[in-house]
């Protein structure tokens, strides 16, 4: 008998223990109102993913030239209750219940980093979201720069290759532009790829093209760099290696101008990326 009480009771904590760590967290879902003739707009603190409308009956699309700003519109007038899910590439996810109103109180919502009500989730790439990336990189800009003879000087404008850091899957280059000119210079891109050192007669050359996954240059980033100033960026990339007679090329180009250099970077320095504490 007192076997069956001890079995009773342990299965009894088994499955209440099991309950507990089983229950699910309830997201809260925000009032949005909307009509058909105005725009409302939500503006995130970060890059949109991913956008789920609970039926055809509202209109949403990401506005032109921006990540984090999402357009919302009411597809007739009156229309059923419905819901809106939003994600943002640093993992949080915001959702709304839609309902019609002729004149909506409010027309934008505007979230910062430090009020968001929203939970977050997991991507599935190897590579830190956009939030940890953004720590990561200022981090990187506190650091002092490893390199001090890795530049190209050209029409009074320097480039700089100043450290090369690594965490997990993402290769981090802290770069640095100097204007020593008068002129102010404008940022196009940067541009990285992989190219052969020799290239053999009648042979095609052959290039892959590295695309950052997070660009990052502090709070008061700029593409503009003035007369006689200089800005430093940190540039996140998935992580590679260079293979043998092969040179990594990062090229910086002005827009509208051609004021355009580069730097030839060997795997003997891309191994000397010094890690990242997590």
């Amino acid at each position: 008998m007192k076997t069956i009480c001890l079995t009773i009771i342990s299965l009894f904590l088994i499955s209440k223990g099991f309950g507990q760590s089983t229950s699910p967290t309830i997201l809260p879902s925000y009032p949005l109102s909307v009509t058909h003739q105005k725009t409302t707009t939500l503006i995130f603190p970060y890059a949109i993913k991913s956008v789920d409308r609970g039926s055809q009956d509202i209109l949403a699309q990401k506005a032109s030239g921006v990540e984090n700003v999402l357009w919302i519109k009411a597809a007739q007038k009156q229309m059923e209750q419905t819901n809106l899910t939003v994600i943002t590439t640093d993992g949080n996810v915001y959702s709304y219940l839609v309902n019609y109103a002729p004149n909506p109180a409010v027309l934008t919502l505007s979230y910062s980093a430090s009020n968001q009500l929203s939970e977050k989730v997991h991507f599935s790439e190897m590579h830190p979201n956009q939030a940890q990336l953004k720590t990561i990189c200022q981090q990187i800009l506190t650091r002092r720069k490893l390199f001090h003879r890795k530049k190209d000087r050209r029409f009074g404008i320097s480039l700089h290759l100043e450290g090369i850091y690594i965490q997990d899957e993402v290769l981090y280059c802290r770069i640095r532009l100097h204007n020593q000119t008068s002129i102010n210079y404008t940022m196009d891109q940067f541009r990285f790829s992989i190219h052969d050192q020799k290239q053999a007669k009648r042979t095609a050359t052959q290039e892959r093209e590295l695309s950052p996954i997070y660009v990052y240059s502090g709070a008061d980033s700029t593409q503009n760099i003035k007369a006689h100033s200089q800005q430093t960026w940190v540039v996140a990339l998935d992580k590679f290696t260079i293979p043998d007679q092969k040179y990594l090329l990062i090229e910086s180009s002005e827009k509208n101008g051609g004021r355009h250099l580069h730097l030839r970077i060997k795997n003997r320095m891309l191994v000397k990326a010094i890690p990242i504490a997590n």
